[in-house]
């Protein structure tokens, strides 16, 4: 899977997230919701890891 900035995430409890950009490597994901201000960070492997074993699921993105 080709991860992209806007593409949007959404974890086992429902939280959504957007990837925001990168940090050299990294993904950083930043919270949809206006009240969380906690971005997360992941290594590609990380990402590809948790979207197969379904700590992730994409949901859209690119608006």
């Amino acid at each position: 899977m080709m991860i992209q900035k806007k593409d949007r995430f959404e974890n086992k409890r429902g939280k959504v997230y957007e990837i925001a950009g990168k940090w050299g490597r990294d993904f950083i994901l930043a919270p949809i919701e206006e009240a969380d201000d906690e971005c997360l960070i992941y290594t590609p492997g990380e990402m590809e890891e948790f979207l197969e074993t379904g700590c992730f699921k994409s949901v859209g993105g690119k608006k």
